[in-house]
């Protein structure tokens, strides 16, 4: 370091501003990369959500008869129920059931001679009933498993959606600590470059200070303006060495430059 680097602060300035691009550069890199991981994630999981919605789409029609079938939507969903159990294929063999099932109770009783009696009627009822609870309660049973892959799709579903979000949710707050840790340092930097200044002020005034104690000390010598002269001698006045009328300068402030 010069002795006028002492009173200069471009060094100090220029060592903050590498240090700042340094931090920019840094920063800028990383974000890039913050990026491109949050483009992956969103792509990967994006393609995730979209195998879940074909499975929610696939079971959403059984996991609803389920409803209908069970009362869960109501009447309007019973009255759909039945529909739809009346053009399933257990409903016709339910009817082939029905019709064989009477027909062997019509032979039993036909050949017991009471074939019109009123437990003839009972028999009939009990098996026509029986029959029609067991048919459509395996029809319910058939749905069930559709309820369960639904609610199971759409529980995917939302685990994938959620991941995603606690993935972005990381990455914006990694960003965003190295965003700050950027400005800090470019913060510091400046300010180390105003204190330097702020010292170049003070070594500044320390010099004019010194120099002034110097004159001060040079003036405040021995007799005062005859101590910085060698004083007025003879009859003339004191110049150097040798004096115009008067005595060889013997001290003084000129004395220095001998």
């Amino acid at each position: 370091m010069g002795l006028f680097d002492l009173f200069s602060n471009d060094k100090a300035e220029e060592a903050a501003a590498q240090r700042k691009a340094g931090l920019q550069q840094g920063y800028d890199a990383l974000s890039s990369s913050y990026g491109q991981g949050r483009d992956a994630l969103t792509t990967n999981y994006g393609n995730a959500s979209n195998l879940y919605s074909g499975l929610i789409n696939s079971t959403a029609g059984g996991a609803k008869a389920y409803g209908d079938a069970t009362g869960a939507n109501g009447t309007a969903g019973l009255q759909s129920a039945m529909d739809t159990f009346k053009n399933s294929g257990q409903y016709g063999n339910y009817g082939f059931a029905l019709m064989n099932g009477l027909q062997a109770l019509d032979r039993t009783h036909a050949a017991a001679g009471n074939l019109a009696s009123g437990n003839a009627d009972a028999d009939t009822l009990k098996y026509a009933t029986g029959l029609a609870d067991n048919t459509y309660n395996s029809y319910v049973a058939g749905l069930a498993p559709y309820l369960g892959a639904n609610a199971n799709a759409t529980a995917g579903a939302a685990g994938v959606d959620t991941g995603l979000g606690a993935g972005l949710n990381a990455s914006y707050q990694g960003q965003g600590a190295a965003a700050n840790a950027n400005y800090t340092g470019q913060g510091n930097a400046d300010a180390a470059a105003t204190m330097n200044n702020y010292n170049v002020g003070a070594n500044q005034l320390g010099a004019l200070l010194g120099v002034a104690n110097l004159g001060a000390s040079a003036f405040g010598g021995a007799g005062g303006l005859g101590g910085l002269t060698g004083g007025f001698g003879g009859s003339g006045f004191s110049l150097g060495p040798t004096s115009v009328g008067g005595a060889p300068v013997g001290g003084g402030l000129f004395s220095m430059f001998k």
